[in-house]
């Protein structure tokens, strides 16, 4: 059967320095029946000549050059070339996951809709998290649904990115020229012609908000007219086609004409004389709404004078408006009492009452982490293995509250950890200061750290994180430094003198998974979005074109970070035997994730392993290099060897017995602390 075609559309405007990063998660899609259009709108810089390097490279491409007329006049332009059976829309300062037209095609082909969304991760300067998370992993909608979730601007947003889209549905210039905030007033008129609309829970659309660049967040008088514009247009449009929902409609709109407002007081907009025309239709349209219909206590105090002053509409705004809100963070206080004083007494009942010997364990994650959720699971293993008489006491990041009742109970006979990881050091700032002040509430007691990997910096703020590090650590009576890697292990003994440190293995490997026995076929690749990440585009695309030689169109783009927190021990043990399953299905991993090479050893699964910024990746695999069927990459020109090689392996098993002892010994040093 022959793959649909699908146009993606691409508006391109003076983004050379992220063009390529863009144009190589499209061509490389694992799906190949694509129109790619490329349209030029008026490119100052080298972008052109970067879509027409592609081009000649790709035949799919096609690369169409225009006079500058803004987004919306390059996405209708693009249109009319389009001849695909599904269009979907990407900015060229954004990349896509390499699945995200096959599993959009595949929604489309195994239900009736006529439109298909994802979730998208938002990216800033290295720092990725899922805009929002969505339970079900399919939900079918009708377009009254989709209205309604557009006005709540919550689960699903008016951006004409992350949705595929039939055709045929889409009206000829369906973009309005001259206004920005374009896909405000597009997407009620492409919500009405679907009768059906599937959103997918995966986040498939990478949107990058560091390039300074953006419309959305840019705040100017012509910025502020065009989005007052656009809320009011949508919304009265919406309410046209939905009567039954202008109850929502309208309290949805009189959030954000707020949040407009708040925009022109917090900007010098508002002494602009030409602001003055928009800043009195905004005044008006405020002064004669029914705050009743407000979520929370309506501002009824303030009577018909509300908003006729600044100070008024800023206490206004700080009432109502979902972000930097006086009200809300005073009732987020008391809220945030409450949860503390209940988690106390919860916390208190489970751990505190009784003459139990106590394993504690701090900083235990409940992020979307599943290398960290992995190490968190092999140290409860551990404890139930080698601690089987103490009760396992667990603190979060976030629970630091909980260590003053904790270290009343503390005595001689308890044991406290730090949780494992790549955290000590200056890669994740937050952790790491909030481990060493944990570590202060205990330093007359047995503590240790789990397996961890060192990496501070070389620059001043490095150097000033190692000496607090180094104080924290010398005031520590009964201490031990477990590290996962040999450079780790050689800096602590270096620079952090008055540790006793000790080399492991790391934790994780000591996992045994349950995995469904199935046949292997294709690939799975494992690759990092975040700070940590070193693949260059270059060597990206390299990558990317043996897996094509190779594999063809079989292999996954997945991750171990899920991008997004509180979680709970169930779902994340849910999530890594989801993932352990498609990396046990797969004929080979390709990862430059320290747990993504984990996760092939513990499921038997040839890998191939990238260098990571991070020390750690070199240190854990000596833990595991006698097991032949993981291959640690030295050179990427010679990716295509390693590719032959890993798939020429045969009968893979995960030998560990020195990891094993490994363990046994770190138990009895723990027991003699």
């Amino acid at each position: 059967m022959t793959e649909p075609l699908v146009s993606i559309i691409i508006p391109v405007y003076n983004v050379e320095k992220y063009l390529d990063k863009c144009l190589t998660t499209v061509v490389f899609q694992n799906y190949d029946n694509l129109q790619i259009i490329l349209v030029d709108d008026g490119s100052t810089d080298n972008s052109l000549s970067i879509c027409k390097r592609w081009s000649s490279k790709d035949e799919r491409i096609e690369v169409y050059s225009k006079k500058n007329g803004g987004l919306s006049d390059a996405r209708n332009y693009g249109l009319r070339y389009a001849k695909g059976e599904y269009i979907s829309f990407v900015d060229s300062d954004d990349w896509i996951s390499l699945n995200m037209i096959s599993k959009m095609v595949s929604v489309f082909s195994e239900n009736d809709v006529d439109m298909v969304t994802c979730q998208f991760i938002t990216v800033n300067n290295g720092n990725a998290k899922l805009f929002f998370h969505q339970d079900k992993k399919l939900n079918i909608i009708d377009g009254k649904g989709m209205f309604r979730l557009l006005l709540e601007d919550n689960n699903m947003t008016s951006h004409v990115w992350r949705k595929m889209y039939k055709r045929n549905l889409i009206p000829k210039d369906v973009f309005e020229v001259g206004k920005n905030f374009e896909d405000i007033l597009a997407m009620p008129i492409l919500v009405s012609r679907c009768k059906k609309i599937a959103c997918m829970n995966e986040g498939l659309y990478f949107y990058r908000t560091s390039n300074g660049k953006s419309i959305v967040n840019a705040i100017s008088l012509r910025n502020i007219e065009d989005r007052f514009y656009a809320i009011k247009e949508s919304t009265n449009e919406i309410i046209k086609l939905e009567p039954q929902l202008i109850k929502v409609a309208n309290q949805a709109l009189l959030i954000k004409e707020i949040d407009v407002y708040r925009n022109l007081i917090d900007s010098r907009i508002i002494n602009d004389k030409k602001a003055l025309p928009l800043i009195a239709n905004i005044k008006e349209d405020l002064r004669e709404k029914d705050y009743r219909i407000l979520p929370g206590t309506a501002p009824k105090l303030f009577g018909y004078s509300i908003l006729k002053s600044k100070a008024l509409a800023i206490l206004t705004y700080r009432l109502f408006e979902k972000q930097d809100s006086l009200f809300k963070r005073v009732m987020r206080r008391f809220e945030l009492y409450s949860e503390r004083h209940n988690k106390r007494v919860a916390f208190k009942d489970k751990y505190l009452n009784g003459n139990d010997k106590l394993f504690v364990v701090l900083g235990v994650p409940n992020y979307g982490n599943l290398g960290d959720q992995a190490l968190k699971f092999a140290e409860y293993n551990f404890i139930h293995s080698y601690f089987p008489n103490f009760k396992i006491v667990t603190v979060g990041l976030d629970d630091g509250f909980l260590i003053r009742n904790l270290k009343k109970k503390i005595t001689r006979k308890d044991i406290v950890a730090l949780q494992a990881g790549g955290n000590i050091g200056t890669l994740y700032p937050w952790i790491h200061n909030t481990l060493l002040n944990f570590l202060l509430s205990f330093k007359k007691d047995r503590v240790f750290i789990f397996p961890q990997t060192l990496y501070f910096n070389d620059d001043p703020m490095g150097k000033q994180y190692l000496q607090n590090t180094k104080s924290v650590y010398q005031q520590m009576q009964h201490f031990l430094l477990f590290t996962r890697d040999k450079f780790s292990y050689d800096f602590a003994q270096n620079r952090l003198q008055g540790a006793r440190t000790v080399l492991m293995p790391d934790i994780a490997l000591s996992l045994t998974p349950k995995i469904e026995e199935s046949k292997r076929s294709g690939a799975i690749l494992l690759l990092r979005n975040d700070s940590e990440k070193t693949l260059s585009i270059e060597d990206l695309q390299l990558l990317l074109g043996k897996v094509k030689e190779n594999f063809g169109n079989n292999y996954l783009q997945s991750d171990t970070h899920l991008h997004f927190d509180d979680i709970d021990d169930n779902f994340a043990k849910d999530k890594l035997h989801e993932l352990w399953n498609k990396i046990s299905k797969s004929q080979l991993v390709i990862t430059d994730r320290l747990h993504g090479m984990v996760f092939a050893a513990l499921t038997n699964t040839p890998c191939i392993v990238l260098h990571s910024k991070s020390p750690k990746i070199q240190g854990v695999y000596e833990w595991i290099k006698n097991n032949k069927f993981i291959f640690l990459e030295d050179d990427i020109n010679e990716l295509s060897n390693m590719i032959k090689s890993a798939l020429a392996t045969s009968g893979c098993h995960f030998e560990r017995k020195n990891i094993k002892e490994k363990f046994d010994q770190m138990a009895e040093l723990i027991n003699k602390l």
